[in-house]
């Protein structure tokens, strides 16, 4: 029979005064009734051993079960509740260890957000027998437990619980007990002591970075009002995983950041790690650099970073001092074409538009210049004309002015030809910048070009690696025709770019893609589906090799039509002021961008370029997905 006292705190953090006073009007109208109150939840006390020894100790536990929809709360109960607790009776030297909570439930009822249990739980805890415990007789164990169910309602509850063990000279276990116990352990989180989990403050976030790919890992802070209690977002590489924390309105940044991390397939883990304040700025710099790195080799970049290897073979017996100048002369046009995009950004977004990598090319006017332009290239590599002289600065025979101006002009073009292009760390380096101060966005952009232009220029500072080079002969004719292939591929795939912004969009019948729209993602996460979101466009290089490719996938086409999953496609291919806000809520201002919502899950970013085993990763954990046998 559950004995209710007078409840001694409640405490609430809300985001809506009228939630907060409805929350407090309903415990109030309960206490009147509370002699009349049936029960939705029977308390317990129970314990692995039927008798111990003297100086042992032993594991019991705080049992709920709860009436169905119903819930008590965990140690940090998030947006509104109390925590569970006991009050000891025990005898003389008798000892009990503090509550172990196993990992909850994040328990959603907008605006609030809560972590809790329903159905059963058990919470563990230590006993420990005094040494001069007398054998033969048996010890009554008191504790009053005090907690709040709620289900639409909320109702606090207190119960007198008792527990009785034998004192023997053997202990025996009680093993229904014992083993619900046991059970209710393994969920407990465990230190983390192996250092494969970081954090990091960016702004007003906190950034859990966890080795290996864990799409559907959750985070529960143990400190209330520290953080945002919604779901954090994800965003998955294939060498690590982020957790994205908020910190709370209204309190200050944590030294330390404490809680649960849970991945399916593993342990939960006891999260206490100090926030490293510095160094963010430079981590986006460092990726920048490294996005511009790896953008020569794109298919965008790569024949123009050929065209000027090419020129470093014709310029052989030139003074190293007049090549070094002209590398310059080309970083120079890389990094200013990047701080032009840069500048462009932060004047269109003052003015509340958006504008972010790759989007210039949504103009049907720019998009028929370049392919006039990757046209008159494979031209010039065929020998029908020198077109390089002046834009790739590849020609031989131009003036020394000449050739730093068709330096500084070939690296303008290579910045231009790489917009369909988006390398690995680009989007989240671009991302980050877009929402920083504008030195820190200059700064970014900065790196990118400086990335871009690096091994060029580096080629071209060292005679002695320009003397490795081989010597000039028929064979460079044939590679001239051979990288003409895919300058007119580029030309002919920007023609039909072209044709793609001019003309009616056609109605899809795709199978498993359907059109994107907000409302269509927020109808199939209401219903409990896992959604996949394709954010493309028909200019992004990087969307269609990725369509093509590990999209196209018979594994991945089978996941994405299994019952459970919507896969939607938001095109971007001409302006969608919808699309690019969206985009913005997940730090990108570009595409691609794969986002996957598991059912009940948070938000899952998947990398620029994407596998199939990416993708089916973060479907194959998704919980509501009915598997094919």
């Amino acid at each position: 029979m559950c004995r209710f006292a007078k409840w001694k705190e409640v405490v609430i953090r809300d985001k809506s005064v009228m939630v907060t006073i409805n929350f407090f009007v309903a415990v109030l109208f309960a206490v009147p009734y509370l002699s009349a109150y049936a029960g939705h939840v029977e308390p317990s006390l129970i314990s692995s051993r039927d008798f111990v020894r003297p100086g042992e100790s032993f594991i019991a536990g705080l049992r709920f079960k709860l009436r169905n929809g119903w819930h008590v709360y965990w140690r940090n109960p998030g947006d509104a509740g109390i925590a569970p607790s006991l009050a000891w009776n025990l005898p003389l030297s008798w000892k009990a260890g503090p509550l172990e909570w196993p990992v909850p439930r994040r328990l959603e009822s907008p605006p609030l957000t809560n972590y809790g249990y329903d159905n059963e739980v058990i919470l563990p805890f230590n006993l420990v027998v005094p040494a001069e415990a007398r054998t033969g007789a048996r010890a009554r164990l008191r504790a009053q437990a005090d907690w709040l169910e709620c289900r639409k309602t909320c109702v606090p509850g207190s119960a007198a619980l008792e527990l009785n063990v034998g004192i023997d000279d053997s202990s025996r276990e009680r093993s229904a007990d014992a083993a619900a116990l046991a059970a209710s352990l393994l969920t407990v989180p465990h230190p983390e002591s192996e250092g494969y989990i970081k954090a990091a403050r960016e702004g007003t976030r906190v950034i859990l970075r966890v080795k290996g790919r864990h799409p559907l890992a959750e985070f529960f802070p143990t400190e209330a009002g520290v953080f945002e209690n919604k779901r954090s977002p994800v965003s998955v590489s294939p060498i690590e995983t982020e957790i994205s924390l908020q910190q709370a309105p209204g309190v200050e940044m944590p030294e330390r950041v404490e809680g649960v991390l849970v991945r399916p397939g593993f342990a939960p883990v006891q999260v206490s790690l100090p926030v490293r304040s510095g160094g963010t700025v430079m981590r986006f710099l460092m990726l920048a650099f490294a996005g511009g790195l790896l953008l020569n080799l794109m298919p965008c970049v790569f024949p123009v970073l050929t065209f000027k290897a090419l020129g470093l073979l014709n310029r052989k017996g030139h003074h190293p001092a007049e090549t070094r100048k002209e590398a310059l002369y080309y970083a120079a046009g890389v990094v200013l074409s990047c701080e032009a995009l840069a500048a462009a950004l932060l004047v269109v977004r003052r003015a509340g538009g958006s504008l972010g990598w790759g989007v210039q090319l949504q103009s049907p006017w720019l998009v028929a210049v370049l392919a006039v332009l990757f046209i008159a290239a494979g031209l010039s590599l065929l020998g029908v004309f020198e077109f390089g002289a002046r834009w790739i600065g590849v020609g031989s025979g131009i003036s020394a002015r000449e050739g730093r101006i068709g330096a500084f002009f070939s690296g303008v073009f290579a910045i231009v030809a790489a917009a369909p292009c988006t390398a690995p760390f680009m989007g989240a380096a671009i991302g980050w910048a877009v929402t920083r101060p504008a030195v820190e966005t200059l700064a970014v952009f900065g790196a990118l070009g400086l990335g871009a232009a690096a091994p060029y220029t580096c080629l071209s500072s060292w005679p002695a690696l320009i003397r490795r080079l081989p010597r000039p002969g028929v064979w460079m004719l044939w590679l001239k025709r051979i990288l003409s292939v895919p300058m007119f591929a580029t030309s002919l795939w920007l023609v039909w770019v072209l044709w793609q912004l001019l003309a009616v969009p056609p109605i899809s019948h795709d199978a498993v893609w359907r059109p994107w729209s907000p409302d269509a993602v927020a109808e199939a996460r209401a219903a409990g589906k896992t959604v996949v979101v394709d954010f493309t466009a028909a200019w992004c290089l990087s969307c269609q090799v990725n369509e093509r490719g590990a999209l196209s996938a018979p594994a991945v086409r089978a996941a994405l039509s299994r019952p459970g999953v919507s896969a939607f496609r938001a095109d971007w291919t001409s302006r969608d002021k919808r699309i690019a806000s969206e985009l913005l809520k997940y730090g990108r201002d570009g595409v691609p961008l794969y986002v996957v919502h598991p059912g009940g899950g948070p938000a899952v970013l998947l990398p620029e370029l994407l596998t199939p085993g990416l993708l089916l990763d973060a479907l194959g954990a998704a919980p509501n997905i009915e598997r094919r046998k």
